[in-house]
């Protein structure tokens, strides 16, 4: 059972010893980094300087919402370098490609930072999921460096600190509530760093951010109040084939997109195709036997098709929600059926671009948490 009045025990003197002189703390709007940040800001008090940067890969008003959170915890600071994200990711369309170029951006900024305020260490929130996922090739998680052996202190000016790298999702929940973070906090929506930027599925362009961001505002209003672990929209383009022999094998019409989206397979990195399923059927059980079919093929995520009002649109609008312990392995939810229409009806009045919506039901593994 985890202690969080153990642990800062723990981690107080060995911070105290880390840093002696002043650090910047990266807060991503994300539980993990916020409670890092907190939990230095108490430790350290002023040596530590809160940033938040907005890369404009955040949710509607990310920023604004954090900072009045935490104002009575910690001053945090935001720093708005959205248009120069922006434009370095537009057109990138593989996975890995926009991780490590977000990674390198977000560093570049933050050792900007640390050189302004004369700062010697960064502090950041990484977990013990981050570091496992990277290391194991399934994902380049931005904020995992040195436990993959990259010199921050040679390519940034920086050491790093990483307070909660031992800990899972569930006890970082734990030490944020008794640190006296907010409810909106602690029980907040794991978000990633690179925010919605791996929720565009292929090719980044502006057209896809707002969609996708507009898109998750729907999708957090109808979900909040749903016990789920995580929940959230992605988009990708709605071009696909119809796969007459998996088809046949599943009873249903399966169709595969050419996007392609992370998963994992045998412990290892898979990056498959999105397979669609159209059937009559809404029995989850069964659609787990489907999917579990389908992914036999080199296909990562299964959706089901919920409702398509824009034929001629060109997007897919993907909803995905799990319920998980520490985000290694998770289940998805099933959510109502007759709920699931009642947003693909709202996501898609947002706009004629948007051809359809399906829902994720892949279980972690063979799929990753998020597509990308």
């Amino acid at each position: 059972m985890f202690d969080p009045v153990k642990f800062i025990e723990e981690v107080k003197p060995q911070l105290e010893q880390i840093v002696d002189g002043k650090a910047i703390a990266a807060v991503s709007g994300g539980v993990d980094s916020t409670t890092a940040a907190a939990l230095a800001y108490r430790i350290l008090g002023d040596k530590v300087i809160p940033v938040m940067i907005d890369t404009g890969f955040l949710r509607e008003r990310e920023a604004e919402k954090v900072k009045s959170m935490v104002g009575n915890l910690m001053p945090l600071q935001v720093v708005d370098v959205s248009e120069k994200f922006i434009s370095e990711l537009e057109g990138i369309s593989d996975a890995e490609e926009k991780r490590k170029k977000f990674r390198e951006l977000f560093y570049n900024t933050l050792s900007e930072l640390v050189k302004k305020y004369n700062a010697k260490y960064l502090i950041q929130g990484t977990i013990a999921a981050d570091w496992v996922e990277t290391q194991g090739g399934i994902k380049t998680q931005h904020n995992v460096l040195v436990q993959l052996g990259i010199d921050t202190e040679r390519m940034w000016g920086f050491k790093v600190v990483e307070p909660l790298a031992d800990l899972y999702k569930n006890e970082v929940r734990d030490l944020a509530r008794y640190l006296g973070l907010p409810k909106e906090i602690y029980n907040r929506q794991p978000f990633p760093g690179p925010g919605l930027l791996v929720r565009i599925v292929g090719k980044v362009t502006k057209e896809k951010l707002e969609l996708v961001r507009k898109a998750t505002k729907v999708v957090e209003k109808y979900l909040d109040s749903m016990d789920y672990s995580q929940y959230f929209a992605v988009i990708f383009e709605s071009t696909s084939s119809y796969e007459p022999e998996i088809s046949k094998g599943v009873g249903c019409d399966v169709y595969t997109y050419t996007a392609k989206a992370t998963g994992v397979k045998g412990d290892v990195r898979a990056y498959g195709r999105i397979a669609k399923v159209e059937c009559n059927n809404k029995d989850y059980e069964k659609l787990r036997k489907v999917m579990e079919k389908i992914t036999s093929y080199d296909i990562t995520h299964v959706t089901v098709k919920v409702g398509e009002d824009n034929p001629e649109g060109k997007y897919t609008i993907g909803i995905r929600a799990v319920l998980t312990q520490d985000f290694m392995t998770a289940e998805f939810a099933k959510i109502d059926w007759e709920f699931l229409e009642k947003m693909e009806s709202e996501i898609s009045s947002l706009s004629k671009n948007i051809k359809e919506v399906v829902y994720d039901i892949t279980t972690k593994p063979p799929a990753t948490i998020e597509f990308e």
